[in-house]
């Protein structure tokens, strides 16, 4: 997504997070107090994306909504309180906004300005949203030494339907995780390393990967000592 205008929040916008006035945190060239402020949002979160309803404006003669937001948890440990423009609804008659490729698990501060050509209405609606956690792990997770240089694994296929893929991940003697492979459905609950050598630990987990490109928290960690 792309990084939009940055609007830095000041000492005066902590206050209006807790229900006062935010007029000093947008310049006077971009504000217009006189345009209406967008107060009545719903939000819906998923894994990966946070969904906004409202009321459609198109009686208010405006040109459309700006929204902006925190990084994930940014709020509580930032000390600028920074917010950014994630996006933009050009029409008045427009009332959906998804925002897409959030981390999972984590809390986003939202809020919504009202356009009308080059000015800007104060902040309206403040919404904190939450992404939902990792699905669970994947279950019986077992590792063999097939031959030489071929280790076989196997797993009990995710019982979630939101499941796409399997990511594999491979640490050989201990170094850092690589991903190694990919199983492209989520019955098919197996993978084959033919790439071992004789001599090194292989160590492998397993990630369940969602069609909206969340992840499971990884599998167990099982270790094959190539003879």
């Amino acid at each position: 997504m792309r990084r939009l205008t940055l609007l830095s929040l000041t000492a005066t916008s902590l206050l209006f997070m807790n229900g006062c006035n935010p007029t000093e945190a947008l310049s006077p060239k971009q504000l217009d107090i006189g345009l209406p402020k967008l107060d009545k949002v719903r939000a819906v979160a998923g894994s990966t994306y946070a969904a906004f309803e409202w009321k459609s404006m198109d009686q208010q003669n405006i040109d459309g909504i700006n929204i902006y937001r925190t990084e994930p948890n940014a709020y509580v440990h930032s000390k600028t309180k920074e917010l950014v423009k994630v996006g933009s609804v050009h029409s008045p008659f427009a009332s959906h906004y998804v925002d897409t490729g959030l981390h999972q698990n984590s809390t986003y501060t939202y809020t919504f300005t009202t356009v009308r050509g080059d000015r800007e209405s104060a902040h309206g609606k403040i919404l904190r949203v939450k992404t939902l956690a990792p699905f669970p792990a994947i279950t019986f997770f077992k590792a063999f030494q097939k031959g030489t240089t071929n280790i076989k694994l196997i797993w009990r296929p995710h019982p979630d339907q939101r499941v796409k893929m399997y990511k594999i991940e491979r640490s050989v003697n201990g170094e850092q995780w690589k991903w190694t492979d990919t199983i492209n459905h989520r019955m098919m609950a197996e993978a084959i390393d033919n790439f071992a050598a004789p001599g090194n630990s292989y160590s492998y987990r397993v990630i369940a990967v969602g069609f909206d490109d969340s992840i499971s928290k990884p599998s167990k960690v099982i270790t094959i000592y190539m003879k």
